[in-house]
């Protein structure tokens, strides 16, 4: 069964392993359509909407595939307002009528006065959609030219290199040298606190920003233009990114930042966001003792009857370690993962744990009802069908019944 076991890993892994931190497109699901353009004015960036149907087969392949390509994310995330809307329900029929949706999935690029910039239908693949995204964010070509010729001939007044800077950002490309530029200019020439401010506020986008100790220097006079939480929730979405790049480097300076940018940001949310890099930090290490401490705080604390993390935790469990104390332990959350949320995909996680602590009997029944699930659902059951023919390859090979 140990051989099979290792197979199935190697075979399944990226299906299910990937749930739960594959870095893709963090989506708003409750902000308003206005919301959305209003955010996107102050933080300068553009929307994306992800135009979908709750009965859109294509609309639910493109969530669980492109949406979450961890370079789609880290582009998405950090250059757009990113929202899914249903166009049946709430405010999608009027959307839909605005924008004339006739297709499902529909994706729309929206500048920050609700404009359309790039329409794009259908299922595709990441590179296909970063493509679009890059497009719908570069401005005109002759407007970015004109804007290089005059850098290059030396323009360094405060108007151009703001708005050179807006462009740059849009493009989206890195325009760190230029933030740089721009904040060394600022001190030299002494330039109005007044529009500096909102720059940096607007340009400090991730823990290697140029301007990270001015937004922290000067978070006195931010705090009084943008708002406490707005401030917050800014050095929160930095220090996620650090968390991010610290997970996927193991590099435990970087999860330090993360973690110091949190208690810095404050606010209600800050010391479960940090008890969550913790947790995600070490989700893919070697380390069983170390993860099984962070990740049985966070859920004891923060996420009791959260059924998509119990089920992803038992699942990285399944993967990552094979002593028994964890495997059953995983396998008490996946069951209340499953009584919590009876899918396809919770009963298979239960399934595979089941098999691996050797009670193939339980680990089939499971299988069936996952199957039956995944018909409901109208997903493809691959995983639990695996697993399932495994159970019976076992058998054949030992002339006996599950047990």
């Amino acid at each position: 069964m140990k051989k099979a076991i290792r197979t199935l890993v190697i075979l399944l892994a990226t299906l299910q392993a990937a749930q739960a931190f594959a870095g893709g497109i963090e989506f708003d699901h409750e902000i308003a359509f206005q919301d959305a353009l209003d955010k996107a004015k102050r933080e300068g960036k553009l929307v994306f909407i992800d135009c979908y149907t709750s009965w859109c087969g294509p609309c639910k392949r493109l969530s669980a595939t492109t949406f979450m390509d961890s370079a789609v994310g880290e582009y998405f995330n950090n250059n757009y307002i990113n929202i899914k809307m249903d166009m049946e329900k709430g405010e999608g029929p009027s959307v839909s009528t605005r924008y004339q949706i006739t297709a499902y999935p529909t994706m729309l690029w929206l500048d920050q006065n609700g404009s359309v910039k790039k329409r794009t239908m259908g299922l595709i693949d990441a590179n296909t959609l970063m493509a679009n995204a890059h497009e719908a964010a570069d401005p005109l070509p002759d407007i970015m030219n004109d804007l290089n010729k005059k850098y290059a001939a030396g323009e360094r007044s405060q108007a151009f290199m703001e708005e050179y800077l807006k462009n740059f950002k849009a493009s989206g490309r890195n325009y760190d040298a230029v933030f740089a530029e721009y904040l060394s200019q600022a001190q030299k020439q002494n330039w109005p606190k007044e529009s500096t401010l909102m720059t940096i506020y607007q340009m400090t986008n991730s823990y290697e920003s140029p301007g990270l100790d001015a937004l922290e220097k000067d978070k006195a006079a931010i705090v009084a233009k943008v708002g406490a939480k707005p401030y917050d929730q800014k050095l929160l979405a930095i220090a996620k990114d650090a968390a991010e790049t610290a997970r996927r480097k193991t590099d435990p300076k970087i999860l330090n930042v993360a973690l110091d940018l949190t208690k810095k940001a404050g606010g209600a949310e800050s010391k479960q966001a940090a008890a969550k890099m913790e947790m995600d930090y070490y989700f893919n290490t070697a380390n069983a003792d170390t993860y099984d401490k962070y990740v049985s705080e966070y859920i004891k604390k923060y996420a009791p009857n959260d059924a998509k993390l119990l089920n992803d935790v038992a699942w990285q469990y399944y993967i990552n370690t094979n002593e028994e104390k964890y495997i059953k332990k995983a396998m008490q959350w996946a069951y209340k993962a499953v009584n919590l949320q009876n899918n396809s995909t919770n009963n298979t996680t239960y399934a595979y744990l089941q098999y691996k602590l050797g009670n193939k009997s339980e680990a089939t029944k499971a299988c069936d009802y996952a199957i039956l699930k995944a018909k409901e659902e109208k997903v493809n059951p691959l995983s639990a069908q695996a697993l399932k023919d495994a159970i019976k390859k076992d058998e054949a090979a030992s002339g006996g019944s599950a047990k």
